[in-house]
């Protein structure tokens, strides 16, 4: 079925000299926005069409036309299509998708073993030799190299359709392509480049541990524009900056940090990532959303509904969520028939021991809580294991009482965004909701509406999700839905691409009258920037 997405307000007027009316913004991410079904008829094996549910097409939405998307082919297919010129051309007319091809090795070790198994743990607080991860969290050079070429290899698509003197500029998503900066730097000194991370960004302690920081350093300050989702992460780069290479942030304007490298100023800031709202009330109207909504109605009827959504990985903390569920029910025993968990693990997006371990203790602990306190025919928690499509989980969060986030550190993290938004959009919503939020999680600073949990600690997390489905006043649940509803509805993706691209266009408004002069060799290249009103010491004034 085709969803019809609500119009996009105009995006903000633009800077003199980048973004004008012929500049197109090109939005690079690890994966294309792009959905692919095996067709025999299809000269390629597959027909394709966008996927409205991907983050960077929707992070796109108040982006000024025209946008191109780069990136790799969805994971369905990519090993079964021939790269071609055929295939890009196709791509490129009907959809201004633009392949990186990677073959199945490289992609493995880029993806699953550096970016996964290294990158992944270290942005998310862990040392290397932990024995949460196995002791496994080795640098490997090789790997690195494998990370290099990745990233030059996105840099080179970019290159082949970016025009920085027609105001193109460049949007580039999370840390898979952490130092693709550097390698467009290179090749276009003047291009005009925003980076986002939606990951954290490790605490400088953490940072230091990483024998490869001043090119992961570099490759952000190549960009104009760094974005981060907290203001944490964003004061843990500029001290990264300041105590590896000597560079400090100060107020550039406003609120704005900028980092004077080389004589450019990097832009740092703060940008909370929000809600396609259009998207989820065009999803929310769909005839499976009412089905699944029906049979959730008559599958927990007259019970509490508590809902959770999290990837299968050590850091969403699944289990402590599931921990304090057995404490709230050891200490309330007037619970166990009334309350039930809906635990919804999504699909891991990477293999390994980790993964398998994650899995294997929750359901450990899943069958002892169930035995422990399940009554009749009725189970304090159910857990959904695999994929489960957009429009079922709206129907979860829009019947669920309370939504509860344990993770132990994250960074772009929406679910409890879906969660209120559906309470406030679904058909015969009840616009009141109860949310217990990780004080660690990204989304936790913008949602002032939730309770606030340390998600170390059971008994406090056990006492707000009791204190959420049992004693909080129904006028309560609606203040502090109402607190949260507001600020995603001022603050939604349109909002946040249209933010973005002003601050880009902002931070690159002098590059057409800047002379740029390329320093350093390899991961160490940066560009130095010159004024036009310098003026060349004469050779006499040498005598």
């Amino acid at each position: 079925m085709e969803l019809e997405l609500e119009p996009v307000p105009a995006p903000a007027p633009q800077v003199s000299g980048v973004g004008g009316p012929t500049a197109r913004r090109i939005v690079v991410a690890h994966r294309l926005p792009l959905r692919a079904a095996e067709d025999p008829d299809s000269p390629f094996g597959f027909s394709f069409s966008i996927d409205p549910d991907a983050v960077a097409f929707q992070l796109s939405r108040g982006l000024p036309a025209p946008v191109t998307f780069i990136g790799t082919l969805p994971a369905s297919a990519e090993s079964k299509i021939v790269p071609s010129d055929e295939l890009d051309n196709y791509l490129m007319e009907n959809f201004s998708f633009l392949p990186v091809y990677l073959d199945g090795a490289r992609h493995n070790e880029f993806y699953d073993d550096f970016c996964k198994h290294y990158m992944w743990p270290l942005v998310h607080y862990l040392l290397p030799l932990s024995p949460a991860h196995d002791g496994d969290l080795r640098f490997d050079a090789g790997m690195y190299r494998t990370f290099l070429a990745v990233n030059k290899q996105f840099a080179d698509r970019v290159i082949e359709v970016v025009s920085p003197d027609d105001g193109d500029l460049v949007i580039v998503n999370d840390y898979h392509l952490w130092v693709l900066p550097t390698f467009l730097r290179r090749k276009c000194p003047r291009a005009g480049v925003g980076f986002f991370l939606h990951s954290p960004f490790p605490s400088p302690e953490i940072f230091s541990a990483v024998p490869v920081r001043d090119d992961l350093l570099r490759g952000l300050l190549n960009a104009d524009l760094v974005g981060f989702q907290t203001a944490d992460y964003e004061r843990h780069f500029v001290t990264c900056c300041s105590r590896h290479l000597g560079v400090s942030g100060g107020a550039w304007t406003g609120h704005t940090t900028g980092i004077n490298y080389h004589g450019r100023t990097v832009v740092v800031k703060t940008l909370s990532v929000g809600l396609d709202l259009g998207r989820l009330r065009a999803t929310l109207a769909t005839p499976e959303a009412a089905a699944k909504a029906k049979e959730i109605a008559e599958a927990y009827l007259g019970r509490t509904l508590i809902v959770g959504v999290d990837d299968v990985d050590l850091f969403k903390g699944v289990k402590l969520k599931l921990l304090a569920m057995e404490k709230m029910l050891e200490t309330h025993s007037d619970m166990h028939e009334q309350v039930v968990l809906v635990q919804i693990n999504n699909p891991a997006r990477s293999r390994g021991r980790d993964v398998d371990g994650v899995r294997g203790e929750t359901q450990q602990i899943l069958q002892r809580i169930n035995t422990r306190f399940a009554r009749a025919d009725t189970a304090p928690v159910v857990m959904i294991d695999g994929p489960v499509p957009i429009s079922e989980k709206v129907a979860y969060y829009a019947a669920a009482d309370c939504c509860v986030v344990s993770a132990v550190r994250d960074g772009l993290n929406r679910v409890p965004y879906f969660y209120t938004a559906c309470r406030e959009e679904a058909p015969g919503a009840r616009k009141h909701s109860a949310v217990v939020v990780s004080e660690l999680a990204g989304c936790s600073p913008t949602l002032r509406g939730a309770i606030r949990v340390d998600p170390w600690d059971l008994e406090g997390m056990a006492n707000a999700m009791h204190a959420a489905v049992t004693t909080m006043s129904a006028e309560e649940k609606q203040a502090r839905h109402r607190s949260n509803y507001d600020y995603l509805r001022a603050n939604d993706a349109v909002t946040w691409a249209q933010a973005f691209d002003a601050a880009l266009q902002l931070a690159c408004k002098d590059h057409s009258t800047t002379l740029f002069v390329g320093l350093g060799l390899g991961m160490s290249y940066r560009v130095a920037a010159v004024q036009p009103s310098i003026r060349t010491l004469a050779t006499g004034a040498l005598l």
